[in-house]
């Protein structure tokens, strides 16, 4: 699985664009967030000063006498936190007369502090502090603000674990939805592959979920029933019209032949009647080997099927085939990968029509002198047959169509071929679950048929 192909899919794609969306909306609505509960901590604790500021306010209003203040204020203290409370009272001359703090700030109002010169174990520590004048006296009271900054720290980084988690999650359930769809395209992919070589009861795979890729492929399922059903329908009338004429086809055949003896008997010349018998001879192997096609593309079974010997197989069709080769002063080798035996489990007599078929192909398009291989390569788990030629090899654009019944290149029109030779080793290929592959060597050309090893 390609992680690109994922990465580049529509549901990660969209999903990108929703965590990017959500991380924002998640920022906008953090910052509101701490904000206002940093603002409600401040207030809180803003507002419990300002009721001690006036408890001392109260203390100095009922006691005229200072010793009374100091030890009022003394006793206070003893019921407020003494590590995170700050109080202090001290007179016009800046003398400390209670309290805990030595020294008061040189501002009025609100503010920070640091207690460096409070008497709290050795802790530095940051205040909040108000500090006013009142009857003569400066007045300081404070709260330690660790609680409210290890609050707000936590809360901060609260904050952003939920952004990037709900981005992150976001993120992954785009990655797992691309993953599935992936999936299925991938799957339909080979399906359409399958049909596309000739398989065409292959079908779309329909998932449960019925989503749009589902509703998709069972819609395209449908045309590909649609599209099985003609080329039945096709495939049989072709199959018909060749049947109905190979009946007439060969009882004229019979016909010509007794006409030939006859002429024979008078001692006539049998020229005319042997170029008529050639054409009625090719048009009858046309015929066949239409039939012979349909028949294999119609039986789907194996019954037939035997394990076989793919080199020897090979050998022998090239050792048929010199013959004929030699003829064109052309060289015919087999090449064998000297790895065992190189078994694969099919129809021998199909078989040996395919290789008779691709070594006749490159004999008859090749020049005099041309050299032919006919190869077989075993890997892990496949065996490949190969028939390579260094002739003027074929047109890139037609290398895709040369498998299909009756195709023939510009410069074979006038040839006795019938474009059936390549097509019935596709259809053997195909019989046999083979990829067939075609291409050029520069210069010549190779066609390629891999089978799975028994």
């Amino acid at each position: 699985m390609i992680r690109s192909n994922i990465v580049s899919g529509s549901a990660f794609t969209t999903a990108l664009y929703a965590a990017v969306v959500i991380l924002l909306s998640v920022t906008a609505l953090a910052f509101l967030t701490f904000e206002r509960i940093r603002g409600d901590l401040q207030r809180e604790m803003d507002s419990l000063l300002v009721d001690e500021m006036r408890f001392i306010q109260e203390i100095l209003d009922d006691n005229d006498n200072d010793s009374d203040v100091v030890q009022a204020i003394d006793d206070a203290t003893l019921w407020l936190p003494f590590d995170t409370s700050l109080i202090g009272l001290f007179d016009s001359q800046g003398k400390r007369l209670a309290g805990n703090i030595d020294e008061y700030p040189s501002f009025r109002g609100w503010g920070e502090i640091e207690d460096d010169g409070i008497i709290l174990g050795g802790k530095k520590r940051i205040h909040r502090v108000n500090v006013q004048t009142y009857r003569g006296f400066v007045i300081v009271v404070g709260r330690d603000l660790a609680f409210v900054k290890s609050t707000l720290r936590s809360l901060a980084w609260s904050l952003v674990a939920i952004g990037l988690g709900a981005t992150l999650c976001t993120l992954l359930v785009g990655y797992i939805s691309s993953i599935r769809t992936y999936r299925k395209l991938d799957q339909m992919a080979k399906t359409l592959n399958k049909v596309s070589r000739g398989e065409v009861k292959a079908r779309l795979p329909v998932g449960k979920n019925n989503d749009q890729i589902d509703r998709i492929a069972r819609l395209m399922n449908g045309h590909l029933d649609n599209l099985t059903v003609l080329m039945s329908t096709t495939r049989s009338a072709a199959a018909a019209i060749a049947h109905d004429l190979k009946n007439p086809l060969t009882h004229a055949y019979i016909a010509l032949q007794e006409a030939k003896d006859s002429l024979r008997s008078d001692g006539q010349s049998m020229e005319p009647i042997n170029q008529i018998q050639s054409e009625l001879d090719r048009l009858k192997w046309t015929f066949e080997t239409v039939l012979r096609i349909n028949r294999i593309e119609e039986g789907n079974n194996s019954k037939a099927f035997s394990y076989l010997d793919l080199s020897r197989l090979g050998r022998e069709a090239v050792g048929n085939m010199v013959p004929l080769a030699e003829v064109k002063s052309q060289s015919l080798a087999f090449v064998d990968n000297q790895s065992g035996r190189t078994l694969i489990e099919g129809d021998e007599g199909m078989l040996k029509q395919l290789c008779a078929n691709l070594l006749q192909n490159s004999i008859d398009h090749c020049p005099e002198h041309s050299r032919i291989l006919l190869t077989v390569e075993q890997e892990e788990s496949t065996i490949t047959l190969s028939v390579i030629d260094n002739g003027p090899g074929v047109p890139e654009n037609s290398l895709s169509k040369l498998f299909v019944p009756f195709y023939k290149l510009d410069t074979e029109r006038n040839s006795i071929g019938n474009g059936l030779g390549l097509a019935l080793v596709k259809a053997i290929a195909d019989h046999h679950s083979a990829l067939l592959a075609a291409t050029n060597n520069s210069p010549g050309f190779t066609v390629s048929i891999q089978f799975e090893v028994a």
